[in-house]
């Protein structure tokens, strides 16, 4: 009885809630150094530009064979939702 029971996450999705984590904890430690660079662009912006590189390269890696499938809506949603989360919440802490 090897069969599978549970869901099966696709590592693609993991893998980017993980990054949109990182990239909040780091994008709050970058504009704490140097505001000037959300003037520009505000820091949910850059969350956002972040997440469309990685969806690109994973659809690209998708059409070659070498990624099971493009990422669903609720794994972007999901990313991007727990990116932000981090990201807003560590600058209200560090305000």
């Amino acid at each position: 009885m090897t069969d599978q029971t549970g869901p099966a996450y696709p590592p693609a999705g993991i893998i980017f809630v993980g990054v949109m984590l990182v990239a909040g904890l780091v994008l709050t430690l970058v504009f704490k150094a140097n505001p000037a660079l959300t003037q520009a662009l505000p820091g949910l912006m850059w969350l956002l530009a972040i997440a469309l590189i990685y969806d690109v390269g994973v659809n690209i890696l998708s059409f070659q064979g070498k990624v099971n499938g493009p990422m669903t809506m609720p794994w972007r949603f999901g990313g991007f939702f727990a990116g932000a989360i981090v990201h807003v919440g560590l600058t209200a802490m560090l305000a």
